[in-house]
């Protein structure tokens, strides 16, 4: 007995020592820690944007916008006790329950990541402290959440609560988030909408209807499903509103356009998703080109075209100079503007072909899968080069053919072009996918081509800065490396050639290099999507023209029309009182080099040119050092030609040459052992040999001898010795001709 009491007693002092400890630990952590009532509601928040020379686009201001506790619905403030704190009324500001189950799960998992904040701690919390996770953080809050329900009512609590807390896109307080999400006042609100409210705090950016519609509507459930459980609402009303669709308020819904800020204000809303409320008059500093985005923005609108529009520039670094949509960043197919990303420049970066190599573009069955060419036109061997230029469907599903489709993807998802898991088809090589993509990740992906081969995400904000000069986010994004230079630097020759003689043939009238790849979807019916993707050495741009809802677009709006006449405007525009660009520099692992036009045109076969060809049988070619190590050419070195034909009749030899483009033939015959020149193409306007001087009874023995001159010297060919030819030893009669060749 006096063993367990004494067991007792240790345990309790322990328990004392612990706790006392505890409340002298708490007591010197928050010493100096004192509730400032006029931080309670502070909602003067202002933000600034500037653009790449630092100068202001714009500032916005969220001013004091309060709803009175009594104007506030009774379902809206139910709605976020039910999801935030549903024993609200009967703590005294910490929830121990809560608190304790907190603290068991953060120990389970080493961590602090479940806090149990009550509703006056995160007030405390928004208006006060930091969103750091500590001990010392999470005490001072304890503290003043319990001074706060000293000095105020729970009504009171709540409603300074509602009035500040963060719903994102710079809405801080019921009154703005309301207006802003649904354009009607706190009073007006409905149970689904106050519920959408309460789910969008937990993190703005992911639950907000504007940022994601699906998820807003999962979030919006889980806090009917709470109201319901806590019978705030009956099993009708929550069925009912489960089924209902967040109605989001967006003034003239068929005409907003979405535009470099719109974009900017989703940005900055992520990254300062972590402390909204420390973050009190911010500059945010951006890449923003404002002339870009007047001439962007003015050619998109001036066009009549009943259609989706949008165009977007980008930095090759990945900062967005200009955006202008009415359609926001939806996902559409790629159509054709995935091919230099997934089949040309994997296939030449994995030295499965080069830009010379000849493709046979003809009707393909390929097991089952036949695509077309535009207009089902083809053209039979075609370069690689040419086939992009042209954008020939046969021949880009036979290079990602050749390539393979898991190795050509592999590079799409280093661009940030992730395809699902469905995406395991040859007609990827024409852009069809299951989920599609948004034009400005398209144009992100075209700025490894004047980057070097390299990929950044892009972004719209560079840096941020809080209201003491503490810069509190700066871009850091390192680049990717996709491709080698001399890839980028061989598809760059490609999609200039595809501006000269290519698709996009309408921007090639500017006096400075661009470089561009359209691409367009839809069927005889109709169009649903046109693009442009351009770009010079400083700057990419994409343009896209795509249908609203069933109606196609006529089927003369392609992306090498519409969109390519307004990218070459917006080009023209921008550089008009600029210095032009340069082209884009050539890496130094490629090199041109000439080819036997010949044997390329004729024979399909790639050789180098001869050194002392004609320059009208040489072709001109960009090329990796790595993979130029080709066979040449000696067609006029030793110049060679098939074998003539030597025939007998009426008392003549006659040879017949097949004679070589700028090749020369001279003719020996050989009499009595005496050899001489007999004939010479040089010096004669046929090819055709007739030799009348014969005799009988003699042999005669002819050879031709392939020769070409250059710089004035001669190079000669292999000797071609033809059948020997004996005449009969008796006067010539009519059929002599008749005897044997030897």
């Amino acid at each position: 007995m006096k063993n367990s009491l004494k067991i007792v007693f240790l345990i309790l002092s322990a328990m004392f020592i612990v706790v006392l400890g505890f409340v002298l630990f708490f007591n010197v952590v928050t010493f100096n820690v004192k509730l400032d009532e006029s931080k309670l509601i502070n909602l003067d928040r202002m933000v600034c944007y500037y653009d790449k020379n630092n100068d202001l686009i714009t500032e916005e201001i969220n001013g004091k916008s309060i709803s009175e506790f009594v104007k506030i619905p009774e379902h809206t403030k139910n709605a976020f006790i039910a999801i935030e704190d549903k024993r609200f009324y009967y703590h005294n500001g910490i929830d121990y329950k809560g608190l304790g189950r907190a603290l068991l799960n953060n120990v389970k998992s080493f961590s602090f990541k479940e806090g149990a904040s009550t509703i006056s701690q995160q007030l405390i919390k928004n208006t006060h402290l930091s969103n750091e996770k500590t001990i010392k953080r999470k005490l001072v809050e304890i503290k003043l959440a319990l001074e706060l329900e000293k000095r105020f009512s729970k009504d009171e609590i709540l409603e300074k609560y509602l009035n500040t807390i963060y719903f994102g896109d710079n809405c801080y307080g019921i009154t703005s988030a309301a207006l802003h999400y649904f354009n009607k006042s706190v009073e007006d609100l409905t149970i689904g909408e106050s519920a959408t409210l309460a789910g969008i705090i937990k993190a703005p950016s992911n639950y907000s209807p504007l940022a994601d519609y699906d998820k807003c509507t999962s979030r919006r459930n889980i806090v009917l499903k709470e109201m319901f459980s806590q019978g705030y609402i009956d099993e009708t009303s929550y069925n009912n509103l489960l089924n209902t669709p967040i109605k989001i308020y967006t003034e003239n819904a068929e005409q907003i356009q979405y535009d470099f800020l719109y974009y900017a204000r989703k940005e900055l809303n992520s990254l300062i998703e972590s402390s909204p409320y420390k973050n009190r008059n911010l500059k945010v500093y951006t890449k923003f080109d404002k002339e870009a985005q007047s001439i962007v923005e003015n050619n998109i609108k001036d066009n009549k075209i009943d259609a989706n529009k949008s165009a977007v520039m980008l930095s090759p670094h990945g900062n967005v100079c200009a955006y202008y949509s009415t359609c926001a960043n939806e996902k559409r197919q790629f159509g054709s503007t995935i091919k230099p990303l997934l089949v040309y420049a994997p296939a030449i970066e994995l030295d499965v072909v080069n830009s010379a190599t000849l493709l046979l573009d003809e009707k393909t069955d390929f097991n089952g899968y036949c695509p077309s060419n535009y207009n089902d036109k083809y053209y039979g061997y075609v370069s690689v080069k040419d086939s992009l230029a042209k954008s020939l469907n046969v021949c880009a599903v036979k290079l990602l053919n050749y390539t393979g489709i898991e190795k050509a993807k592999s590079y799409l998802e280093k661009l940030n072009l992730s395809l699902s898991d469905n995406d395991n088809s040859l007609c990827l090589a024409l852009g069809a996918t299951e989920n599609g993509v948004s034009l400005i990740d398209v144009v992100n992906a075209y700025t490894v081509f004047n980057n070097f081969g390299y990929y950044t995400p892009y972004c719209f904000i560079d840096k941020i800065e809080n209201e003491y000069g503490e810069i509190i986010y700066q871009n850091r994004t390192k680049n990717i490396k996709v491709f080698g230079e001399d890839t980028m630097s061989i598809m760059n020759d490609i999609m200039r050639h595809t501006v000269i003689d290519g698709t996009a043939k309408k921007l090639s009238f500017n006096d400075f290099p661009i470089y561009a790849k359209t691409g367009t979807v839809g069927n005889k019916n109709g169009n649903t999507d046109a693009y442009t993707i351009s770009y010079t050495s400083e700057y990419v741009l994409g343009t896209w023209f795509g249908n609203k809802s069933e109606n196609l677009l006529d089927n003369n709006i392609t992306g090498g029309s519409v969109p390519s006449i307004i990218s070459a405007q917006i080009w023209s525009e921008y550089y008009k009182n600029k210095p032009k660009p340069n082209q884009i520099k050539l890496s130094e692992n490629t090199q041109e080099v000439f080819i036997d036009k010949i044997s390329y045109d004729d024979e399909h076969k790639i050789l180098l040119a001869d050194n002392i060809a004609p320059e009208r049988y040489k072709l001109k070619v960009l090329m990796k050092k790595s993979n130029s190590n080709i066979e040449q050419s000696n067609r006029f070195t030793y110049p060679n030609i098939k074998m003539p034909k030597i025939t007998v009749k009426h008392n003549e030899i006659n040879i017949l040459l097949c004679q070589t483009q700028s090749i020369d033939v001279r003719i020996y015959k050989d009499a009595d052992g005496i050899k001489k020149a007999v004939f010479d193409t040089k010096f004669s306007k046929t090819n055709n040999f007739i030799d009348k001087e014969i005799e009988p009874n003699n042999i005669y023995q002819y050879s031709v001898v392939p020769y070409y001159i250059y710089d004035q010297k001669e190079y000669f060919g292999k000797e071609i010795y033809l059948d020997k030819i004996k005449t009969p030893n008796v006067q010539f009669g009519d059929d002599w001709w008749n005897n044997d060749l030897e």
